[in-house]
């Protein structure tokens, strides 16, 4: 009788000890699994995969802007960014195709939402991820944006993307030619940013003063450099491309983003809404979408906007703001500010042409703003 008492209380002695190491184990596991959903290089853990795969889309709007598709970006000068966007990693989402990626690439992004409440661009990213997936260099990937080509995207769909290849070929056919002008104005650009800085020194010493720090290296691009390339095309390989039809002000896919990055350790890094906050005022979901969405501490708001007094960036393009997501989070919590304009009127401008910071914490307003309940 002594000894099993003994070998009971010595069991009632371990069981504490026993009970610690499960706990240990399991926050070792769950920690792992967190540096492998944000390591870009690795697979995305399937459990998270599962779960971006189930985001849903917003309903389809009403009408398109100007009731037309944007194949491409028409923005020209993102490169005020890259100096302060270069490998911050985390989680980026935005609005639009081509400018995605330069984004992507040069944060070193480990995930990528590309959400666009028009559905055909959603659509051509599939065309874009099969093209990745297909190509080991740049020349072999541009070759999928050629017109004559269309047998050869079809195969490439077919094979990676079999659920999607039909209505990503129907985006593609419609696109191709701009895609593929686009992507001939990037490499332009970015070949020759250089010597556009060597000529702007002539011409305009104040500017090049204002520009040099962005122009005194190359500025590297997913179209222009191997590596900025392949950090794209190991995204789609490890499953960490996920393109959603959403809208910034709906009630569906930006909570279904939130609460996916947060029940996988996520968390965003980079929300570039392009000039689509020009369309709408800041109402209850927007700003419900923002407030909860998981940021990083150094999380950033990425926002364009074409109007002259802000200053742009080049003739006929954008004026481009930064702003952390800390600060805008603050002012859709306590003020009732309506759009975007009249907050960017109190920007901090920075020594490059055409790019902004904003910085400026508000005085909340007397009466709280409305705010949509949160999802999760």
């Amino acid at each position: 009788m002594k000894k099993i008492a003994w070998m009971l209380g010595l069991m009632l002695c371990l069981a504490p000890l026993t009970s610690f190491a499960q706990t240990a184990a399991t926050a070792e596991n769950s920690q792992s699994q967190t540096a492998d959903a944000n390591d870009p290089n690795k697979m995305l853990p399937s459990d998270i995969q599962a779960r971006f795969k189930a985001l849903r889309a917003d309903k389809d709007p009403d009408q398109l802007v100007r009731d037309a598709h944007y194949w491409v970006s028409n923005e020209n000068a993102q490169y005020v960014w890259y100096p302060y966007i270069k490998d911050m990693g985390g989680v980026l989402s935005g609005v639009g195709t081509d400018q995605v990626y330069l984004l992507a690439a040069w944060s070193n992004a480990s995930l990528v939402i590309p959400m666009d409440f028009d559905k055909q661009i959603r659509n051509l990213h599939f065309a874009y991820g099969a093209a990745f997936l297909a190509s080991e260099n740049i020349e072999e990937f541009r070759t999928y944006f050629k017109s004559d080509n269309a047998e050869k995207m079809k195969a490439a769909l077919e094979k990676y993307f079999p659920e999607e290849a039909a209505v990503a070929m129907k985006a593609w056919k419609y696109g191709v030619k701009e895609v593929n002008g686009r992507f001939n104005r990037v490499v332009k650009k970015y070949k020759n940013l250089p010597t556009q800085l060597k000529e702007l020194a002539k011409t305009n010493p104040k500017q090049y003063a204002a520009n040099a720090n962005i122009f005194s290296k190359e500025v590297p691009t997913f179209l222009t450099d191997e590596e900025m390339y392949k950090r794209i095309r190991t995204l789609w390989q490890n499953k960490r491309v996920y393109p959603l039809c959403g809208d910034l002000t709906g009630d569906t896919a930006m909570t279904d983003i939130g609460k996916a990055l947060k029940d996988s350790g996520m968390q965003m890094m980079i929300l570039y809404p392009s000039n689509a906050e020009h369309y709408f005022e800041y109402d209850a979901n927007f700003r419900r979408n923002i407030i909860d969405m998981p940021f990083t501490d150094k999380g950033l708001i990425l926002r364009t906007r074409q109007m002259k007094f802000l200053g742009l960036a080049e003739d006929e393009d954008y004026h481009y703001n930064m702003q952390t997501a800390k600060n805008f989070k603050i002012w859709l919590q306590t003020t009732q500010i309506k759009e975007q304009k009249e907050m960017l009127r109190k920007r901090t401008e920075t020594p490059t042409k055409g790019l902004s910071f904003f910085e400026y914490e508000p005085t909340p307003s007397k009466k709280p703003p409305k705010i949509a309940e949160s999802k999760f």
